[in-house]
């Protein structure tokens, strides 16, 4: 059975990123795959960034695998496997979580082939996806602020491992009770509005993504 798995890099497990990620799941567990979700900010998770230990870069050693041995590893094992591989994070400070970026340095850090740039060691291809959940209030706020520039390099740093896509879920709704932080900014009716009206067609996406990634995607079973 072709396996899914979906990444969580939002400290939220019940979140908007969260949500979509599920969404996606379900998407390709109808499609057929076995379906996995890993929430990086579970508090018995301890990780760290790529390490510079090299170790995926010796000769004669396992390439295409990160193998610092700390809680991530095993989960990295399984993204590298998996045939279908989402990855979601909400977007702080102009960039995914830190949480989801030590997950990518060390997913793509031990596939780049210090031989030769243009053929990545790859031990399974996959079809994968970026969900990205924001305050900005829509894709052209996006593009003019340049946070593609940091955000789609990141995401398409998958696209060495087969065909990927982005999601982008903007304006999101933040607070569940909006009076009580200084957000004076937002407008909380506006946000309801966004959350009543777009967020359930964002999760269409995120479902049809799934669905798609999942029947996209070959087994090497």
């Amino acid at each position: 059975m072709k396996k899914a798995l979906f990444i969580n890099g939002s400290p939220r497990k019940k979140g908007n990123t969260a949500t979509l990620l599920r969404e996606a799941m379900r998407g390709a567990q109808e499609a057929g795959c076995e379906v996995e979700m890993v929430d990086l900010y579970d508090r018995g998770l301890n990780y760290k960034g790529c390490m510079s230990c090299f170790a995926c870069k010796i000769k004669g050693g396992r390439k295409g695998v990160c193998s610092f041995r700390d809680d991530l590893q095993p989960i990295l094992e399984k993204a590298v496997e998996a045939d279908v591989l989402v990855c979601g994070s909400p977007i702080y400070c102009s960039y995914p979580s830190a949480g989801l970026r030590a997950f990518m340095e060390r997913l793509v850090f031990p596939a780049v082939n210090y031989s030769d740039y243009s053929r990545p060691v790859v031990n399974k291809h996959k079809c994968s996806a970026t969900i990205y959940t924001m305050n900005c209030p829509n894709e052209q706020v996006y593009r003019a602020n340049a946070y593609d520039v940091v955000m789609d390099i990141s995401a398409k740093q998958l696209a060495m491992f087969g065909p990927t896509e982005i999601l982008y879920s903007f304006d999101t709704y933040q607070f569940n009770d909006y009076s009580r932080y200084d957000a004076a900014r937002f407008d909380e009716a506006h946000k309801a509005m966004v959350r009543d009206s777009q967020f359930p067609k964002d999760l269409e996406k995120a479902y049809s993504l799934g669905k798609r990634l999942a029947s996209q995607c070959q087994s090497d079973d």
